[in-house]
């Protein structure tokens, strides 16, 4: 059974850019991955892809709907970090994850917004 996630990065303006992503939405899987693997410039390259199936260490090693089975290119915006924590949860997302433009790694599960260092270390 797939852990939907969606993953965003917050945008210099302000807004925050996300992509879908069908596979080990997790924290233990994808959150770890994010945050030893993704930093500003290598999460914009995987925004950049659009939807995810699954995600790997580098936007290369990531299986991506439209570069690699041919589907449409989408993504969603949201106004801010904060939309995006309370409007995100949708089509059965699991998890959530944000860059913020400070380099801080958040994610919630539909309750309080934390960060991923500290939910990684909790063992949330």
């Amino acid at each position: 059974m797939a852990t939907r996630s969606k993953i965003a990065i917050e945008n210099h303006n302000g807004t925050v850019t996300s992509i879908y992503c069908h596979w080990d939405g997790g924290i233990e899987s994808n959150g770890r991955m994010l945050i030893d693997n993704y930093n500003t410039t290598s999460l914009n390259e995987l925004v950049e892809l659009g939807n995810i199936s699954s995600l790997g260490t580098t936007p290369d090693d990531t299986i991506a709907f439209c570069r690699d089975r041919g589907d449409d290119f989408n993504f969603e915006t949201y106004p801010n970090v904060e939309t995006l924590f309370e409007d995100a949860f949708d089509i059965g997302i699991e998890y959530v994850y944000c860059l913020t433009k400070d380099e801080l790694w958040l994610v919630s599960d539909g309750g309080p917004v934390i960060e991923l260092q500290v939910a990684i270390e909790e063992g949330y």
